[in-house]
Formats: C-alpha cells, structure tokens, sequence
C-alpha cells in the first residue's frame, strides 16, 4: 500500500518541526527519494521547510504526471531560480510558450539532422586530446567539460570557445553553484540583496548576457555565407501557424538553455562512464574490441553510431546508475487525479528516475555496471516510465539524439587511444548533487596511449 505521509517511524531521520525533511534531502537526494520508494511505495508525502511535495514512483503514475495529463502541470517553481539564465527556454518554459518553441524546434533535431554535427563532435575531442601525455596525470572531468564546452560553442555558433573560455566557464561554475544552494535554502535571499553571493550570481549572468547577445548581434549583422550551426536553425525556425519568428531574447533562451542542458550534463554523464568502464576490466576488455574492429583508429562518426552497440549500452547502463538530470518537479494547475492519489490546484510533485532505475523490479542486480542488460532492445520490455535518463512527454529532452551521438563518440575516441587509470590514492568517486548528477570533488586519472 502507499503510503501518504511521512511519518517519525522511517527509517529515514525524523523531520524537523522547521525544515522538514529539508536537512536529509539536502545531505543526499539520491539516498532519500530512493529510500521513500523502498519504505512507501507509490507515493509519499514529505516536507521541505513549508512547501510539502509527494515523490511520485509508480510508473503508471508517473506516465498521467508526464504525458498523458501532462497538461496539468508546469514545472515546479523551485526551479524559478535556474529560469535567471535559461529564461524562457525550452526546459523551463511552460503552456503556450513552450508548446511554440516546441513547434519550432523539434523539427530541427531528429536524429538525420543532428548527424551533421557529429564531424565536428569527432574534431573537437581529438584535437583537445591527442596531446594528454604518457604517464601524466589529469582532471579527467575537467578535460570532458573543455571538449563538450568546445563542441557546444562550435556546433551551436561557430564560435572558436578559447578566446572567452575562461570568462564563460568561470560563469556557469558561479551559476551552477550559487543556484543550487537557493534552490534548496530554507529562506532564498531575493537577488536585489547585494549579498556577496548575489552579487557574484548577478556578474555570472551579465557575462553570459553580453557574449551570448554580442554573437547574435554579430551574427544579425553578416550578409551572405550560410551556416549550418544551432544559433541559424534558431535564427531562421518559423512558427507555421503565424509565420513568427523568434526574437533575440527568445534566442538568447534557447542557447543558454542548450548550454546548460547539453554541455554539462554530457561530460558529467561521460566521467561516470570512465569511471565506471576503470573499475570494471571486463566492460573495458569488450569496448576495446568494438573500437579496434569499428574504427580501427579512425576518427568516430554518425556512420559509424550504429555499429558502436556495445558503447551506446556503456551509455544507456550509465544513464541508468547515475542520471544527471536526476530530479525534477511539477506543479499542479488544477485539480487532477495520479492513480488512487487526488491532487488540488497548487499541489507539487518531486520526480526522480533514480530510484525506479535502481529497482530490483526492473532490473535484476542493479547496482552493479552491467551494459549487456540493455541487449535486444531490453527497455522496450519495461514499462513506459521505469527508465527515463531524458524524461518523458512534451517535456522529454529535445536533444536527447545530440547528447547520445556525442557521448558514443567522444567515449571511442578517447578510449581506442588512450587508457585511463584513476590517480594513485584517488578515493571512491560519490554522487554530489548540484544541479545535475556530478562526481564529487572530480576524477582525476593517470594517461597512458592504448597500444595498437
């Protein structure tokens, strides 16, 4: 039976009488909703200072909560605060904003559009790799942001990402931290505060501001010479039902959206896959004999994707164990039903595929890495919301095709050249929940050239 509320009996530490269960979801995320799931089933009730939230587990639940009523909800405003850089892009939008955006842009990224980009997904990893030197040792997580930063930079503007690298990853760092941290205070501190933490947040912004506006002006300003990057499918979508187009605000959205969205995201979800592939010789063993007999040496690309089976269930098992995307939220815009559980107007729902991803009811030893689990189209045997690394519905990831093709290519790349150990006395790598899934403290590794 599900259970409702959160009681003083869990096993999980009593909730407070002014935070709630704020403290325990603040300590570990992961541990927590996936400890709701095991004691309460379904659904649970819990606290987080004065908003109370149900985590939703079932899939049929969350299928109504993510697809077929998915217009009953927007998303949850506790996310209002990431909205100060993706503004109204398409991750956070809602209603019939969202849904023009949408129609503007799906178009634009199935799978034989986003093969164009995989050449220069190829080009960005090699040429920021293949200088890694025999025995050094590096910040492996470190190097995939630099390589994932500069395929973004190209593919979306054709922008050459090291002449304002710094500037650029130095502000979303500030972003990405100072976000967290108010997402999940008990009191936010409003932005007009010149806190130092503020004001630190509100420079990270302006930096974004001024390079992103600076290259759609420039970009407003060219004559002639097409291009066939990101910034020009967002610049030339059409809305068909009015013939509208977007503004430099609404571009400005999408592309800090899409960077946040698919720059981060890939490299963290890229370090847990070598950390696993290091941990595990096996997996290792099978993914150099694909590299050797598919490329043998060449550089990765889109013709290549298909045959690269073992490295996409390398992808799909890491997906699996450490979603980046690993939590998400909803609010009700009316009154509405999940199953047995009756929701008014106002009501939130905390979402997490964490917890059904490491269900023994769908995937037999779940904690262990094992990628040969999603042989012979496994998921298709699950139901619909018990795996969903890109979320579901009108709100799943539009650039989910772009994420899994440059993920299988930078993974072959770096690996059919280069083996990778972790440093000497590196402690386990752990979770750290910011506003995505990330190693804690990072993966530093020992670089040694894999022998022909």
């Amino acid at each position: 039976m599900p259970q409702t509320e959160l009681t003083p009996e869990s096993a999980l530490p009593k909730p407070s009488l002014l935070g709630g269960s704020l403290k325990a979801f603040r300590e570990d995320p992961l541990t927590f909703m996936n400890e709701l799931h095991r004691q309460y089933g379904d659904y649970a009730r819990f606290r987080l200072g004065p908003k109370s939230f149900y985590a939703i587990f079932h899939p049929d639940m969350l299928k109504e909560a993510m697809v077929t009523k998915s217009d009953d909800f927007c998303k949850a405003g506790a996310f209002d605060e990431i909205k100060r850089l993706t503004g109204e892009g398409l991750v956070l939008s809602d209603g019939k904003h969202h849904d023009r955006q949408r129609r503007m842009l799906q178009p634009k990224f199935t799978r034989g559009h986003i093969q164009r980009y995989a050449e220069q997904m190829g080009i960005s990893t090699r040429s920021l790799s293949e200088n890694w030197a025999e025995g050094q040792e590096r910040d492996l997580t470190h190097d995939l942001f630099r390589i994932t930063f500069d395929i973004m930079t190209r593919t979306l503007f054709s922008y050459d990402s090291t002449t304002r690298l710094e500037q650029i990853e130095q502000a979303f760092d500030s972003i990405n931290r100072i976000a967290t941290d108010k997402i999940r205070a008990l009191i936010r501190v409003p932005l007009l505060i010149p806190t130092q933490q503020n004001r630190e947040y509100s420079a990270a912004l302006q930096t974004l501001n001024e390079i992103v506006y600076g290259i759609i002006q420039d970009r407003r300003a060219m004559k002639g010479g097409e291009r066939q990057d990101l910034l020009s499918v967002l610049m030339e979508a059409v809305d068909e039902s009015d013939q509208s187009v977007m503004s430099d605000k609404q571009i400005r959205d999408e592309v800090l959206t899409m960077f946040l969205a698919g720059h981060e995201t890939t490299a963290y979800t890229l370090a847990w896959a070598f950390d696993f592939i290091m941990r595990r010789p096996d997996v290792e063993e099978k993914l150099v004999e694909e590299w050797s007999r598919v490329l043998n040496g060449a550089l990765p690309t889109a013709e290549h994707y298909p045959e690269l089976v073992y490295t996409q269930n390398v992808v799909w098992e890491t997906l699996r164990m450490r979603p980046v995307g690993y939590i998400t939220g909803r609010t009700a815009i009316r009154d509405t039903r999940l199953g047995s559980l009756e929701l008014r107007r106002g009501d939130s729902l905390m979402i997490s595929p964490y917890p059904l991803h490491m269900s023994p009811r769908y995937f037999a030893d779940p904690e262990t890495f094992r990628p040969e689990r999603f042989e012979n189209d496994y998921v298709r045997t699950l139901p619909l919301m018990a795996y969903f690394p890109f979320g579901a519905g009108p709100r799943s990831c539009i650039g989910n095709h772009f994420a899994m093709l440059e993920m299988v290519i930078l993974l072959a790349e770096i690996g059919q050249h280069y083996v990778l150990r972790h440093a000497p006395g590196h402690p386990p790598v752990v979770p750290e929940a910011l506003l995505t899934l990330a190693p804690r403290g990072g993966i530093r590794v020992t670089v040694k050239r894999r022998s022909s």
